[in-house]
């Protein structure tokens, strides 16, 4: 602010001090005098409070003696160019130096520290590591390192780190090519300029050592999934700000590569240090610097983790977000608390802001009604499921797998979990599909067959294959011995928890026993089925690691806005496929669908891919190991009662609660 607007500021508090005292009003006095002292020694930062002070002072006044002024005497229509508050003024008349301060005052107005409380801790935080690839930490990551493109919250992509839409171009060899400017002005945290070259070095990281056409690839960086960086012909910085790859064919799912752009100058020498360095968000200078609105800042396992603002962000582009500076907060505090009464309990008692996590019923009955609590969730790509192992003696035979489709009635689990929560905007007859979902244009219902209760059916299916009843009502066959399966989520989730129970007793009404095989929080997925034991069975057929780790899993998979995606979980030999599928038909249809062209022929060939793995209509085999239940929204809300703006959180891979940290501001 220039020295004639705080002069004038600190004469009108001294005039209002005058006013109060001839009218006796001694507390008036006090607050002014505190007021003018604050602006004193804060300066230019505590003008907004300062003058919201004063305003209070002069409505007090107003209100006290009514008749030495009225509320019209000066009205905005009347008021001077120099007695204009910022506010009002054009940007022509606003000076340089005006501007300056009022986003300095925007920015950090609301200051705090925003607290989220999640079940869920990172086993680390290298997301592309198999091992991990945990929702949690895409949603962390997101407040960390932006990408070319974002996700929304209709669960679309938007141009972040570039300057629009990139440049597509058809070649005449077949082959495509994509253009990219980034915006001006970015900068990593640590004052160093985002460039094109951060953004060809991501993707040396990406391809170093990979040879697409072995048997191995070789590939150095640890990523369970491939798709789409295989396409990749050629690639490179063609200025500071410019950057170009050509692909061998159209894919789909390109905006979604390189959704994540590394700091060339930190992250690692090569892939080999890159890998060493992201679990722990750290080089051996210290914190990796950021391009998103938070630095990583502490991490105490088992308690919390901490990230503070980034000063140098250069602000969002967001169709979501309302602020496009830094951060109104200070900093985030990630409090892992695996019971949900604690989180709940941590909401009431104001020790936790928001909670972007698995629904359960308890949050309707004790946030929904709260009127301190303002509920936001929205349905994205995401899906639970039971998935079966398929190289379980049992769950081999596809008549067993359908059996098991037979005896889970998903209407009953609906009823008791989900419509509770979500109402009608889940269909009471759960879920057919793992591409489309249930709010989508393309749905397809691939499971409508196995509608309902159909106990009757699942026992004759057991039967055909070979079992007979054990004598307690559990059905047993000569060779695989008695149909006991084990079930297995993360540990702790009171819904998941009821929906093994509820389907526990469904299924033993087909004579199938289920026993639940839980680990708390997210170290299930490590020391279960994305154990790597587990995943090298998966990946050899049983022919390496262990398959007897698990039977079936119980967990939600999320997506994003390119459905195609979801294809890594089912492909051969990826290292996000715990299931045991292998089906080379399925391979080579997989990438043929991400290379269509046409909307709607791609969208029914996903529905096709879709049946591979939910029927047994195509592999009659192989098929039928996935058994989605719901779409599934994560459940989301934020303390209204001291937060004043909140940021809409996208609920889709690399984007979360976090995805518009921008915008949470404390009243």
């Amino acid at each position: 602010m220039n020295k004639s607007t705080l002069a004038r500021l600190l004469a009108m508090v001294m005039a209002m001090a005058l006013v109060a005292a001839a009218c006796g009003a001694d507390d008036v006095i006090d607050d002014v005098a505190d007021t003018v002292g604050d602006v004193a020694a804060d300066g230019v930062d505590a003008v907004g409070d300062a003058a919201g002070d004063v305003a209070d002072a002069a409505e007090d006044l107003v209100t006290d003696n009514d008749d030495e002024m009225s509320d019209d005497e000066m009205s905005d229509d009347e008021m001077s160019d120099d007695e204009m508050s910022d506010e009002e003024m054009s940007d022509d008349e606003m000076s340089d130096e005006d501007e300056m301060v009022d986003e300095e005052v925007a920015a950090g107005a609301s200051g705090g520290t925003l607290i989220w409380a999640h079940e869920q801790e990172p086993p680390d935080m290298h997301l592309d590591d198999p091992n991990n690839n945990l929702s949690v930490t895409s949603w962390i990551r997101s407040a960390l390192i932006e990408g070319l493109y974002g996700v929304d919250g209709s669960t679309s992509y938007y141009p972040e780190l570039i300057d629009g839409e990139a440049d597509v171009v058809s070649n005449d060899d077949g082959t495509v090519t994509f253009n990219y400017t980034l915006r001006d002005g970015l900068m990593w945290s640590d004052g160093t300029p985002v460039t094109a070259a951060d953004v060809e070095y991501t993707m040396d990281i990406n391809l170093e050592g990979c040879d697409f056409e072995a048997e191995e690839s070789g590939c150095v960086y640890l990523r369970g999934d491939r798709t789409g960086y295989d396409l990749v012909t050629e690639y490179g910085a063609t200025s500071d700000t410019e950057f170009s790859m050509t692909l061998t064919n159209f894919f789909a799912g390109w905006k979604g590569l390189l959704n994540e752009v590394y700091a060339a100058h930190a992250y690692g020498a090569d892939a080999t240090e890159v890998n060493a360095n992201l679990p722990e968000w750290a080089n051996a200078d210290g914190v990796l610097p950021s391009s998103g609105p938070m630095v990583f800042d502490t991490w105490d396992r088992g308690v919390s983790m901490s990230m503070v603002r980034n000063d140098n962000y250069a602000g969002s582009v967001s169709p979501d977000a309302a602020n496009n500076g830094v951060a109104y907060v200070d900093g985030v505090q990630i409090n892992f608390v695996t019971d949900t009464d604690a989180q709940i309990n941590a909401l009431k008692a104001g020790e936790a802001h928001i909670v972007m996590t698995q629904p359960q019923l308890a949050f309707g009955e004790r946030l929904s009604t709260d009127e301190n609590f303002t509920v936001a969730s929205s349905a994205g790509p995401v899906f639970e499921h039971w998935g079966l192992n398929l190289l379980n003696d049992h769950l081999a035979d596809p008549l067993v797998r359908e059996a098991l489709a037979y005896g889970i009635d998903k209407t009953e689990v609906m009823a008791g979990l989900y419509t509770p929560l979500f109402g009608d905007n889940l269909p009471a007859e759960g879920l057919g599909g793992t591409y489309w979902m249930s709010n989508q244009p393309a749905y397809i219902d691939a499971q409508k067959v196995y509608e309902g209760k159909q106990s009757d059916a699942a026992k004759a299916n057991l039967e055909a294959a070979g079992y007979s009843d054990s004598g307690d009502g559990i059905m047993e066959h000569p060779d695989r011995g008695r149909l006991t399966l084990r079930v297995g989520t993360t540990g702790g989730n009171a819904l998941r928890e009821l929906q093994q129970q509820i389907i526990q007793s469904q299924l033993a009404e087909s004579g199938i026993e289920i026993i639940i095989d839980n680990v708390p929080g997210g170290a299930y997925f490590a020391e279960r089925p994305f154990a790597d034991e587990a995943l090298a069975a998966s990946a050899s057929g049983g022919a390496e690691g262990d398959p007897t780790i698990w039977d079936i899993t119980q967990f939600a998979w999320v997506g994003g806005p390119w459905p195609g995606g979801q294809s890594a979980s089912y492909l051969g030999g990826n290292g996000n496929n715990p299931y045991g599928f292998n089906n080379a038909d399925f391979d080579a249809r997989a990438p043929e669908c991400d290379a269509t062209v046409d909307d709607a022929v791609r969208a029914d060939c996903y529905n096709e891919l879709n049946r591979y793995v939910t029927t047994l209509e195509i592999d009659s085999e192989t098929g039928l190991f996935m058994i989605p239940l719901t779409q599934k929204p994560s459940y989301y809300g934020y303390l209204s009662s001291v937060l004043s703006g909140a940021g809409v959180a996208p609920d889709a891979q690399g984007a979360g609660p976090l995805a518009n940290v921008v915008d949470f501001a404390f009243k």
